[in-house]
Protein backbone atom coordinates (compact mmCIF):
# COMPACT_ATOMS: atom_id res chain seq x y z
CA UNK A 1 0.00 0.00 0.00
CA UNK A 2 2.83 2.40 0.90
CA UNK A 3 4.51 1.57 -2.39
CA UNK A 4 1.36 2.50 -4.32
CA UNK A 5 1.06 5.82 -2.46
CA UNK A 6 4.73 6.67 -3.11
CA UNK A 7 4.29 5.75 -6.80
CA UNK A 8 1.21 7.98 -7.04
CA UNK A 9 2.98 11.05 -5.64
CA UNK A 10 6.02 10.34 -7.81
CA UNK A 11 3.86 10.24 -10.95
CA UNK A 12 2.01 13.39 -9.84
CA UNK A 13 5.30 15.25 -9.38
CA UNK A 14 6.58 14.12 -12.78
CA UNK A 15 3.34 15.26 -14.41
CA UNK A 16 3.66 18.68 -12.79
CA UNK A 17 7.31 19.01 -13.78
CA UNK A 18 6.61 18.13 -17.40
CA UNK A 19 3.88 20.79 -17.51
CA UNK A 20 6.31 23.53 -16.48
CA UNK A 21 8.53 25.24 -19.04
CA UNK A 22 11.16 27.97 -18.59
CA UNK A 23 12.77 29.93 -21.42
CA UNK A 24 15.49 32.53 -21.91
CA UNK A 25 14.95 34.78 -24.94
CA UNK A 26 17.46 37.29 -26.31
CA UNK A 27 15.68 38.40 -29.53
CA UNK A 28 12.35 39.61 -28.08
CA UNK A 29 13.41 43.29 -27.99
CA UNK A 30 16.79 44.78 -28.76
CA UNK A 31 18.80 45.52 -25.61
CA UNK A 32 16.71 43.29 -23.35
CA UNK A 33 16.54 39.66 -22.19
CA UNK A 34 13.18 38.00 -21.59
CA UNK A 35 12.61 35.24 -19.05
CA UNK A 36 9.39 33.30 -19.63
CA UNK A 37 7.94 30.56 -17.43
CA UNK A 38 4.71 28.71 -18.14
CA UNK A 39 2.96 26.17 -15.95
CA UNK A 40 -0.05 24.08 -16.97
CA UNK A 41 -1.96 22.00 -14.43
CA UNK A 42 -5.11 20.51 -15.88
CA UNK A 43 -7.06 23.31 -17.57
CA UNK A 44 -5.27 26.05 -15.60
CA UNK A 45 -2.39 27.98 -17.19
CA UNK A 46 -0.06 30.29 -15.27
CA UNK A 47 2.65 32.44 -16.83
CA UNK A 48 5.44 34.65 -15.56
CA UNK A 49 7.44 37.22 -17.54
CA UNK A 50 10.55 39.11 -16.52
CA UNK A 51 12.31 41.55 -18.83
CA UNK A 52 15.85 42.59 -17.90
CA UNK A 53 18.01 45.37 -19.31
CA UNK A 54 21.13 43.88 -20.91
CA UNK A 55 23.40 46.72 -19.76
CA UNK A 56 22.25 47.35 -16.20
CA UNK A 57 20.95 43.78 -15.64
CA UNK A 58 18.01 45.37 -13.81
CA UNK A 59 14.47 44.06 -14.11
CA UNK A 60 12.41 46.62 -16.05
CA UNK A 61 9.16 44.65 -16.40
CA UNK A 62 7.66 41.87 -14.30
CA UNK A 63 4.24 40.36 -14.87
CA UNK A 64 2.27 37.25 -14.02
CA UNK A 65 2.44 34.51 -11.41
CA UNK A 66 5.46 35.54 -9.33
CA UNK A 67 5.35 32.27 -7.42
CA UNK A 68 6.86 30.69 -10.55
CA UNK A 69 9.89 33.00 -10.40
CA UNK A 70 12.06 30.75 -8.31
CA UNK A 71 15.83 31.14 -8.85
CA UNK A 72 16.27 27.42 -9.39
CA UNK A 73 13.67 27.48 -12.18
CA UNK A 74 15.15 30.53 -13.93
CA UNK A 75 18.59 28.88 -13.84
CA UNK A 76 17.24 25.91 -15.81
CA UNK A 77 15.68 28.10 -18.55
CA UNK A 78 16.38 26.95 -22.11
CA UNK A 79 17.59 29.57 -24.60
CA UNK A 80 15.24 29.76 -27.60
CA UNK A 81 14.25 32.21 -30.35
CA UNK A 82 11.13 34.26 -29.62
CA UNK A 83 9.48 33.16 -32.87
CA UNK A 84 9.63 29.59 -31.56
CA UNK A 85 7.00 30.45 -28.95
CA UNK A 86 3.58 29.60 -30.36
CA UNK A 87 0.67 31.89 -29.47
CA UNK A 88 2.78 34.00 -27.15
CA UNK A 89 0.92 36.26 -24.74
CA UNK A 90 3.63 38.91 -24.79
CA UNK A 91 4.36 41.06 -27.84
CA UNK A 92 6.13 44.25 -28.85
CA UNK A 93 3.07 46.37 -29.64
CA UNK A 94 4.75 49.41 -31.19
CA UNK A 95 5.08 53.03 -30.11
CA UNK A 96 1.63 53.66 -28.62
CA UNK A 97 2.47 57.04 -27.06
CA UNK A 98 4.68 58.34 -29.87
CA UNK A 99 7.84 58.94 -27.85
CA UNK A 100 10.04 56.93 -30.25
CA UNK A 101 10.24 53.95 -27.87
CA UNK A 102 8.47 50.66 -28.51
CA UNK A 103 5.94 49.53 -25.95
CA UNK A 104 4.79 46.07 -24.87
CA UNK A 105 1.45 44.30 -24.48
CA UNK A 106 0.98 41.26 -22.22
CA UNK A 107 -2.23 39.21 -22.21
CA UNK A 108 -3.54 37.17 -19.34
CA UNK A 109 -3.30 33.51 -20.43
CA UNK A 110 -6.94 32.80 -19.61
CA UNK A 111 -9.73 33.79 -22.00
CA UNK A 112 -12.53 35.85 -20.43
CA UNK A 113 -16.06 35.27 -21.75
CA UNK A 114 -17.60 38.67 -21.06
CA UNK A 115 -21.33 38.83 -21.79
CA UNK A 116 -20.87 42.43 -22.92
CA UNK A 117 -18.58 41.35 -25.78
CA UNK A 118 -19.32 39.58 -29.02
CA UNK A 119 -16.37 37.23 -28.60
CA UNK A 120 -14.37 35.78 -25.69
CA UNK A 121 -11.11 37.66 -25.28
CA UNK A 122 -7.97 37.93 -23.18
CA UNK A 123 -7.43 40.89 -20.90
CA UNK A 124 -4.42 42.88 -22.11
CA UNK A 125 -1.97 44.99 -20.13
CA UNK A 126 0.00 47.63 -22.02
CA UNK A 127 3.37 48.66 -20.62
CA UNK A 128 4.88 52.01 -21.62
CA UNK A 129 8.61 52.05 -22.31
CA UNK A 130 10.12 54.68 -20.00
CA UNK A 131 13.88 55.44 -19.86
CA UNK A 132 14.44 53.19 -16.82
CA UNK A 133 11.44 50.84 -16.69
CA UNK A 134 8.18 49.72 -18.28
CA UNK A 135 5.07 51.05 -16.55
CA UNK A 136 1.56 49.77 -17.11
CA UNK A 137 -0.92 52.26 -18.59
CA UNK A 138 -4.43 51.52 -17.41
CA UNK A 139 -5.81 54.21 -19.73
CA UNK A 140 -4.30 52.77 -22.93
CA UNK A 141 -5.01 49.21 -21.78
CA UNK A 142 -8.70 50.14 -21.47
CA UNK A 143 -8.74 51.49 -25.03
CA UNK A 144 -7.05 48.32 -26.31
CA UNK A 145 -9.36 45.96 -24.42
CA UNK A 146 -12.51 47.88 -25.35
CA UNK A 147 -11.60 47.60 -29.04
CA UNK A 148 -11.08 43.85 -29.08
CA UNK A 149 -14.10 43.27 -26.87
CA UNK A 150 -16.40 44.15 -29.78
CA UNK A 151 -17.17 42.28 -33.00
CA UNK A 152 -14.63 43.13 -35.67
CA UNK A 153 -12.74 45.27 -33.18
CA UNK A 154 -9.33 46.66 -34.11
CA UNK A 155 -6.62 48.82 -32.56
CA UNK A 156 -4.42 50.88 -34.88
CA UNK A 157 -1.38 53.04 -34.12
CA UNK A 158 -1.41 56.00 -36.52
CA UNK A 159 2.16 57.31 -36.38
CA UNK A 160 1.54 60.05 -38.98
CA UNK A 161 -1.14 61.86 -36.99
CA UNK A 162 -0.09 60.47 -33.58
CA UNK A 163 -3.41 58.87 -32.87
CA UNK A 164 -4.74 55.58 -31.54
CA UNK A 165 -7.70 54.44 -33.64
CA UNK A 166 -10.23 51.80 -32.66
CA UNK A 167 -12.97 50.48 -34.92
CA UNK A 168 -15.70 47.86 -34.60
CA UNK A 169 -18.31 46.36 -36.87
CA UNK A 170 -22.03 46.50 -36.24
CA UNK A 171 -22.79 44.63 -39.44
CA UNK A 172 -21.73 44.37 -43.07
CA UNK A 173 -22.00 48.12 -43.70
CA UNK A 174 -22.17 49.72 -40.28
CA UNK A 175 -18.97 50.62 -38.47
CA UNK A 176 -17.97 52.80 -35.54
CA UNK A 177 -14.57 54.36 -34.87
CA UNK A 178 -12.90 56.37 -32.15
CA UNK A 179 -9.71 58.43 -32.31
CA UNK A 180 -7.51 59.06 -29.26
CA UNK A 181 -4.64 61.42 -28.58
CA UNK A 182 -1.97 60.20 -26.14
CA UNK A 183 0.12 62.11 -23.62
CA UNK A 184 2.57 59.97 -21.67
CA UNK A 185 0.48 57.10 -20.28
CA UNK A 186 -2.93 58.72 -20.77
CA UNK A 187 -5.19 58.26 -23.80
CA UNK A 188 -7.92 60.83 -24.47
CA UNK A 189 -10.78 60.37 -26.91
CA UNK A 190 -10.94 63.25 -29.42
CA UNK A 191 -13.56 61.93 -31.84
CA UNK A 192 -16.21 59.27 -32.15
CA UNK A 193 -18.28 58.52 -35.24
CA UNK A 194 -20.39 55.92 -37.03
CA UNK A 195 -20.24 55.02 -40.70
CA UNK A 196 -23.53 53.92 -42.26
CA UNK A 197 -22.96 52.13 -45.54
CA UNK A 198 -26.66 51.43 -46.13
CA UNK A 199 -27.29 54.99 -47.34
CA UNK A 200 -28.62 55.35 -50.90
CA UNK A 201 -25.87 56.05 -53.41
CA UNK A 202 -22.13 55.43 -53.51
CA UNK A 203 -21.22 57.29 -50.32
CA UNK A 204 -21.40 56.15 -46.71
CA UNK A 205 -22.85 58.62 -44.23
CA UNK A 206 -20.70 59.69 -41.28
CA UNK A 207 -22.30 60.90 -38.05
CA UNK A 208 -20.25 61.73 -35.00
CA UNK A 209 -18.65 64.20 -32.65
CA UNK A 210 -15.23 65.84 -32.27
CA UNK A 211 -13.53 67.46 -29.32
CA UNK A 212 -12.73 71.08 -30.20
CA UNK A 213 -11.55 73.62 -27.61
CA UNK A 214 -12.59 71.24 -24.80
CA UNK A 215 -16.14 71.01 -26.20
CA UNK A 216 -17.80 68.19 -28.12
CA UNK A 217 -19.05 69.35 -31.52
CA UNK A 218 -21.43 67.24 -33.63
CA UNK A 219 -20.58 66.75 -37.30
CA UNK A 220 -21.82 64.97 -40.42
CA UNK A 221 -19.79 63.95 -43.44
CA UNK A 222 -19.43 61.38 -46.23
CA UNK A 223 -16.88 58.68 -46.94
CA UNK A 224 -16.03 56.25 -49.70
CA UNK A 225 -13.73 53.25 -49.96
CA UNK A 226 -11.74 54.04 -53.08
CA UNK A 227 -10.73 50.48 -54.06
CA UNK A 228 -14.44 49.74 -54.55
CA UNK A 229 -14.57 52.36 -57.33
CA UNK A 230 -12.52 50.28 -59.76
CA UNK A 231 -13.27 49.84 -62.65
CA UNK A 232 -15.76 52.75 -62.44
CA UNK A 233 -13.10 55.36 -61.68
CA UNK A 234 -12.94 58.00 -64.44
CA UNK A 235 -10.16 60.21 -63.07
CA UNK A 236 -8.34 60.53 -59.76
CA UNK A 237 -5.37 62.59 -58.61
CA UNK A 238 -3.78 64.10 -55.52
CA UNK A 239 -3.36 67.86 -55.34
CA UNK A 240 0.21 69.13 -55.19
CA UNK A 241 -0.73 71.61 -52.47
CA UNK A 242 -1.46 68.66 -50.17
CA UNK A 243 -5.07 69.63 -49.53
CA UNK A 244 -6.59 66.36 -50.68
CA UNK A 245 -7.58 64.02 -53.48
CA UNK A 246 -9.94 64.52 -56.43
CA UNK A 247 -12.18 61.62 -57.47
CA UNK A 248 -14.43 61.38 -60.55
CA UNK A 249 -16.31 58.11 -60.88
CA UNK A 250 -19.37 56.40 -62.32
CA UNK A 251 -22.19 54.89 -60.30
CA UNK A 252 -25.35 53.71 -62.08
CA UNK A 253 -24.62 56.00 -65.06
CA UNK A 254 -24.32 59.05 -62.82
CA UNK A 255 -21.00 60.94 -62.76
CA UNK A 256 -19.83 61.87 -59.26
CA UNK A 257 -17.16 64.33 -58.18
CA UNK A 258 -15.72 63.97 -54.68
CA UNK A 259 -12.99 65.78 -52.78
CA UNK A 260 -11.34 63.64 -50.13
CA UNK A 261 -9.61 65.64 -47.39
CA UNK A 262 -5.94 64.97 -46.65
CA UNK A 263 -6.19 64.55 -42.89
CA UNK A 264 -6.44 61.74 -40.37
CA UNK A 265 -10.06 60.97 -41.32
CA UNK A 266 -9.97 61.17 -45.14
CA UNK A 267 -13.66 62.06 -45.25
CA UNK A 268 -15.38 63.50 -48.33
CA UNK A 269 -15.78 67.21 -47.59
CA UNK A 270 -17.60 67.98 -50.86
CA UNK A 271 -19.47 65.78 -53.35
CA UNK A 272 -21.30 66.67 -56.58
CA UNK A 273 -23.90 65.17 -56.42
CA UNK A 274 -23.97 63.84 -52.85
CA UNK A 275 -26.75 61.32 -53.61
CA UNK A 276 -28.56 59.91 -56.70
CA UNK A 277 -31.71 61.98 -56.19
CA UNK A 278 -29.64 65.16 -56.53
CA UNK A 279 -28.11 64.14 -59.86
CA UNK A 280 -30.65 66.14 -61.88
CA UNK A 281 -29.40 69.41 -60.36
CA UNK A 282 -25.74 68.39 -60.18
CA UNK A 283 -24.77 68.52 -63.84
CA UNK A 284 -21.43 68.65 -65.64
CA UNK A 285 -20.31 70.17 -68.96
CA UNK A 286 -17.62 68.26 -70.82
CA UNK A 287 -15.57 69.64 -73.69
CA UNK A 288 -12.66 68.41 -75.74
CA UNK A 289 -9.95 71.01 -76.21
CA UNK A 290 -7.10 71.02 -78.72
CA UNK A 291 -4.58 70.15 -76.01
CA UNK A 292 -6.81 68.09 -73.76
CA UNK A 293 -10.16 67.95 -71.95
CA UNK A 294 -12.21 70.04 -69.52
CA UNK A 295 -15.06 69.22 -67.16
CA UNK A 296 -17.01 72.14 -65.72
CA UNK A 297 -19.64 72.29 -62.97
CA UNK A 298 -21.05 74.75 -60.45
CA UNK A 299 -21.99 74.52 -56.80
CA UNK A 300 -23.91 77.64 -55.87
CA UNK A 301 -21.78 80.62 -56.84
CA UNK A 302 -18.55 78.58 -56.91
CA UNK A 303 -17.34 77.36 -60.30
CA UNK A 304 -15.13 74.31 -60.78
CA UNK A 305 -13.09 73.32 -63.82
CA UNK A 306 -11.27 69.99 -63.92
CA UNK A 307 -8.68 70.03 -66.72
CA UNK A 308 -6.37 67.53 -68.31
CA UNK A 309 -3.64 68.31 -70.83
CA UNK A 310 -0.74 66.41 -72.34
CA UNK A 311 1.50 67.82 -69.60
CA UNK A 312 -0.65 67.72 -66.51
CA UNK A 313 -3.96 67.63 -64.67
CA UNK A 314 -5.65 69.79 -62.06
CA UNK A 315 -8.71 71.73 -60.96
CA UNK A 316 -9.44 75.46 -61.03
CA UNK A 317 -11.81 76.84 -58.40
CA UNK A 318 -13.45 80.21 -59.07
CA UNK A 319 -14.84 81.96 -55.98
CA UNK A 320 -16.29 85.39 -56.82
CA UNK A 321 -13.76 85.90 -59.62
CA UNK A 322 -10.74 84.72 -57.59
CA UNK A 323 -9.33 81.60 -59.25
CA UNK A 324 -7.24 79.02 -57.42
CA UNK A 325 -5.39 76.50 -59.58
CA UNK A 326 -4.79 73.24 -57.76
CA UNK A 327 -2.41 71.23 -59.88
CA UNK A 328 -2.55 67.46 -59.64
CA UNK A 329 -0.12 64.57 -59.43
CA UNK A 330 -0.22 60.75 -59.38
CA UNK A 331 -3.00 60.71 -61.95
CA UNK A 332 -5.18 57.64 -62.46
CA UNK A 333 -7.56 57.37 -65.43
CA UNK A 334 -8.40 60.12 -67.91
CA UNK A 335 -11.18 62.56 -68.83
CA UNK A 336 -10.96 61.02 -72.30
CA UNK A 337 -13.38 58.41 -70.97
CA UNK A 338 -16.11 61.07 -71.22
CA UNK A 339 -15.76 61.46 -75.01
CA UNK A 340 -18.28 58.66 -75.41
CA UNK A 341 -20.13 59.50 -72.23
CA UNK A 342 -23.51 58.01 -71.40
CA UNK A 343 -23.95 59.73 -68.04
CA UNK A 344 -27.39 61.16 -67.26
CA UNK A 345 -25.88 64.32 -65.73
CA UNK A 346 -23.14 65.13 -68.28
CA UNK A 347 -23.57 67.22 -71.43
CA UNK A 348 -21.01 67.67 -74.21
CA UNK A 349 -20.14 71.19 -75.39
Amino acid sequence: MKLKIISFFLLFSIANASAQKAYLIHDFMKGYTLYFIQQKIGSETKEYYKLADDKSKKTVLEFGAKELAKPQIIKTAQTIAFKSLSNSNIQVLGDVNFDEREDIVVNNPEIIDDEGCYNPTKIAHIFINSPATFTESQSISNVYNSAYCLRGGSFEIDAKYKRLITCSSGGAANHSCEHYSVLGKEAKMISSFEEDGFAQGPFSKITGKKLENSKWISFNSLSIYEPNLDPDKVLAFDTKNGKGRILLFNSDNILYYAFKQNDEYNFISFAHPSSPEKAGKATFKFRKQNAGYELEFNSGSIKYLVYETSTGVGIKINVNGKISDWQGMTKEGSLETLVKNKFVNVTND
